[in-house]
């Protein structure tokens, strides 16, 4: 049977005990005349080595060992034997990951210090998100490959481990150093103090630290020399993967792929991929291309959208490009297990000197399901429920306050800043007119296996 993964409270039990251990061997070096002094770039290269007993290792190994031999070199095929430190994971990827379950992590207040509003309602909101977690209790705190990895590793280890009792406590996150300089690394990009920005910054980050390469095979020919498929699972149907060129019995279609021969656990569990088709009237052929996205930006402004599900409407309707020759369509080939919504709440208008909030009442749903008609023909259409919630207070893109109000089973608790108070679905429901972020997700699991 694979050994079962260790939980937040043994994982920070045995690094300390690790810490205590590295201690006592750095004491016993100087205070030996003949101990052997290792430059800090060896020291890392070999820290380094020894890390690699996580989820990501273990997934990325996966993906090499089931690539073609002839897109593996030499060394990497050397290297595709299961470590002993990766053994563990055996089998833990059997039957998928679940996409929510029941949460049992101490709600925390979180200090505001120079305006890091934004960085505490971003905690509050993925601690719900149960594969995410999932993949960060089996990686390490102190991963010099994956310094985001470990920052949130950190983090979420002070919500899993304080006792039951310690429901209203107060943390401060900038204390952890490694996500103080997370956060000083945003801040470094001169970005605004954006929620959705630093969200979508933490996500990307994230993927490029545990991405793997996606070997996609040629597509067969077809007798009249078009690419098409004979069977098995379609590639395009992941977030990472490449497009090709088919043709229907309807109509020739060239289908180009905006993403990369990569996919990560981050992709798996956020991420999704747009159709876009332009049609024009005098190509023989559509024009199909395929974009990965882990987050939809919807935009508000106009009069006609007044929710959620008006804004996901409006995404899609078919509109006329290139001077009245074209139309463009939208559609979902594969929507993400857990749905990040971004509205559009600042706009620019012209003559008002720069963006401008958008203060109109947009109602959301608790539980829904997208229109059919928005998704491309095979696409699954999951039921999703929201989870988390972050709201804007204030006027200005520069000025305002972030609040988070977040599902924590049955129940829903606001979060602003240290102050954590439990409220009713009634005031849930009442953030239309503030309500910037919502954080869906769906039922079922992920498949994380390459």
């Amino acid at each position: 049977l694979p050994r079962q993964p260790l939980s937040w409270a043994q994982r920070a039990a045995l690094q300390a005990q690790q810490a205590a251990t590295v201690e006592e061997g750095k004491h016993h070096a100087s205070s030996s005349s003949t101990a052997m002094v290792r430059p800090p770039q060896v020291m890392q290269l070999v820290d380094v080595k020894l890390a690699k007993d996580s989820i990501i290792d273990y997934l990325i190994l996966l993906a090499e060992r089931s690539a073609p031999a002839s897109a593996v070199d030499g060394e990497e095929q050397a290297d595709r034997e299961l470590p002993e430190q990766l053994r563990k994971f055996e089998g833990s990827l059997d039957g998928g990951v679940a996409v929510t379950a029941r949460v049992s992590y101490t709600r925390l207040g979180l200090v505001n210090i120079a305006n890091t509003c934004y960085v505490n309602v971003i905690v509050q909101s993925i601690l719900p998100c149960n594969a995410l977690l999932w993949v960060l209790r089996r990686c390490n705190a102190s991963d010099p490959r994956r310094p985001v990895f470990s920052s949130m590793v950190t983090l979420c280890k002070e919500f899993h481990t304080r006792k039951p009792e310690s429901h209203g406590d107060i943390l401060n996150v900038l204390t952890l150093q490694q996500v103080k300089e997370v956060v000083a690394s945003w801040q470094r990009l001169g970005a605004q103090q954006d929620a959705g920005e630093f969200l979508f910054y933490l996500l990307s980050q994230m993927h490029d630290e545990s991405k793997w390469k996606v070997h996609v095979a040629p597509e067969p020919r077809s007798a009249d020399g078009e690419a098409g498929k004979e069977g098995g699972e379609d590639e395009t149907s992941r977030p990472g993967a490449w497009a090709h060129l088919v043709k229907t019995n309807r109509r020739q279609v060239e289908t180009r792929s905006a993403g990369l021969h990569e996919d990560s656990p981050i992709t798996r569990i956020f991420g999704g991929l747009i159709q876009s088709a332009v049609r024009a009237r005098s190509a023989k052929a559509d024009s199909v291309s395929l974009e990965p996205f882990y987050h939809l930006d919807l935009d508000i402004s106009a009069s006609g959208v007044t929710s959620v599900r008006t804004a996901l409407e409006a995404f899609c309707n078919p509109e006329v490009v290139n001077e009245g020759q074209a139309t463009r369509r939208i559609q979902f080939k594969v929507l993400p297990k857990v749905l990040i919504l971004s509205l559009k709440r600042f706009a620019y208008t012209k003559g008002k000197g720069g963006p401008q909030k958008v203060k109109k009442a947009i109602r959301y749903e608790e539980k829904f399901a997208l229109d059919r008609s928005w998704l491309v023909d095979d696409a699954l259409l999951p039921e999703y429920i929201v989870t988390a919630l972050i709201c804007h207070h204030g006027d200005s893109v520069n000025r305002g306050h972030y609040t988070a109000i977040v599902r924590y089973n049955a129940e829903w608790y606001l979060y602003d800043d240290t102050v954590v108070r439990r409220v009713e679905p009634k005031e849930v429901a009442s953030q239309q007119y503030t309500v910037y972020l919502l954080v869906y997700q769906s039922r079922g699991t992920v498949d994380m296996a390459p």
